[in-house]
């Protein structure tokens, strides 16, 4: 049961990743001691590998959140697949609410985007949007170093450093409006890489093979 609520939250935090324009992509590189600066910050719970991340949330123009100040890294869950020659990979946290990262990562090129997504139709991209559950927000800048350039074949796990600056984006709650920036370093090693469908049927076969 644990394998399709956590696909369904990934499901739901990757609705909102996709929206508004795409932009360019841009380049990552490799580095193989990457590895063992992930393996220092990831855990492990219940067979799921969760990620590191690190963030500073700033509120017009101030900051209001820095999550360093307590001295250890945030664990946030990671998912990824694999479709024909994309490696699609989000980071996030929280569960039906919560804010991340998504990298779409190509043969040499990727694209970074932060995302922020509620139960509420609270958020939008530019000033003068209509609100929605989530937005997807371009990066200003960022950095994406892996451990090793991927095959992009079913099976492979894919490990990095992502870094990024987002654009500014607004919220609207009880009436006032706040703009938002996000900074964040997230350490992430993803599972053995599939379509999410495939993994469903995979894991609902595991759970029939056990009864």
């Amino acid at each position: 049961m644990k394998y399709f609520l956590f696909l369904f939250l990934l499901v739901c935090f990757c609705s909102c990743s996709h929206t508004g324009t795409t932009e360019s992509n841009g380049a990552y590189s490799t580095n193989p001691t990457v590895k063992d600066d992930v393996a220092k910050k990831i855990s492990s719970a219940n067979g799921i590998i969760l990620g590191a991340i690190d963030y500073k949330l700033y509120e017009n123009d101030s900051l209001i959140i820095d999550s360093h100040e307590k001295g250890k890294s945030a664990e946030c869950f990671t998912m990824a697949s694999l479709e024909g020659d994309t490696i699609s990979i989000t980071g996030f946290m929280g569960m039906f609410a919560g804010f991340g990262y998504t990298i779409e990562l190509y043969r040499d090129t990727c694209i970074i985007r932060h995302f922020s997504k509620s139960d509420a139709e609270i958020y939008k991209l530019n000033k003068n949007d209509s609100l929605e559950f989530g937005v997807s927000v371009p990066c200003k800048t960022y950095s994406l170093m892996l451990a090793q350039k991927p095959s992009f074949k079913k099976g492979e796990i894919v490990e990095g450093i992502i870094e990024l600056t987002s654009d500014e984006y607004y919220e609207v709650a009880n009436g006032v409006e706040r703009k938002y920036k996000m900074q964040l370093k997230s350490w992430f090693k993803t599972q053995p890489l599939e379509s999410p469908a495939a993994q469903m049927i995979r894991d609902h076969e595991e759970e029939i093979n056990k009864k």
